[in-house]
């Protein structure tokens, strides 16, 4: 099912890498590109929270905007839901207690975990890690909805608990329920690289230093014409080839908060710390 998209040919349609509860960037970012909520779309490609200061700001301005700011959930977004729920505890890094203890956390929540794993539009495919090469665009399309199902479920604390751990690595038919959902937390919002047939959910550096055995997900064939477009990999920055764009230029660490104009490929960047954005060229 597509996500909504261009009817208005005066609208523009941006995605925008992870925004980490950087919210004085987001709005540089959003006056950078002149965004108008009632022409315009963003996509956000997950991590809206945790590890900068502003995550209930973020938060609370994407639901606010809903209706044309999209998102799919992101490795933190999941941490926050967890710990909300009660399955996980905050760790010393994590910024997102004041989002627990919001008065409104109930209602953000619930519809934080709403939110898809995946969204197909017309050109372009928007996740937060990555595809699965092993699975064929329909598959990793129906394993998105599967998971993101079980999150929006009257039993989604269970699934909260159950999701954390770096098995099963391999996809195979004869996975049980749990064992699908886990893979497919795992490869939308936590893959990087590939070892042999399998994920490797520890490496975080870049390409460069990688050791030999492994390789990115993307160098493996990816069915169809759809550009996937993802964040997660901070080390990685900006990239691009035929098949893919990574957008997380790590604003968080000190980078930049990147947006692309889907129509043109247009780049939008504001630095860290920053309300002064400039227009990639």
């Amino acid at each position: 099912m597509f996500a909504s998209f261009k009817e208005n040919p005066l609208m523009q349609n941006y995605v925008i890498g992870d925004i980490q509860g950087c919210f004085d960037e987001f709005m540089a970012l959003l006056s950078l590109i002149e965004f108008k909520s009632n022409l315009d779309k963003v996509y956000l490609v997950g991590d809206l929270v945790n590890r900068g200061p502003r995550s209930l700001d973020v938060l609370r301005f994407v639901y606010e905007n809903r209706m044309s700011i999209q998102l799919v959930l992101g490795n933190h977004d999941l941490h926050l839901l967890a710990c909300w729920a009660g399955v996980a505890i905050t760790k010393p890094q994590d910024t997102i207690t004041d989002i627990l203890e919001a008065a409104d956390v109930d209602v953000l929540m619930h519809w934080l975990r709403t939110q898809p794993l995946l969204m197909e539009l017309p050109n372009h495919i928007i996740v937060h890690a990555g595809i699965s090469p092993s699975l064929s665009l329909m598959q990793n399309s129906q394993l998105a909805e599967f998971c993101s199902q079980k999150l929006a479920s009257d039993n989604f604390v269970w699934w909260l608990s159950n999701m954390y751990g770096n098995t099963p690595l391999s996809w195979s038919e004869d996975l049980t329920e749990l064992e699908r959902f886990r893979f497919g937390i795992n490869s939308f919002t936590r893959m990087r690289m590939l070892a042999g047939s399998g994920l490797d959910l520890r490496f975080k550096g870049t390409i460069e230093s990688a050791p030999a055995h492994l390789r990115p997900w993307f160098v493996e064939n990816i069915e169809g014409s759809k550009v996937v477009i993802f964040g997660h990999w901070s080390a990685l920055g900006l990239f691009f080839n035929e098949k893919v764009i990574a957008l997380d230029t790590g604003c968080i660490w000190g980078g930049q908060l990147t947006a692309i104009c889907l129509e043109n490929n247009r780049l939008f960047q504001c630095p860290a710390q920053s309300g002064v954005g400039v227009v990639a060229e």
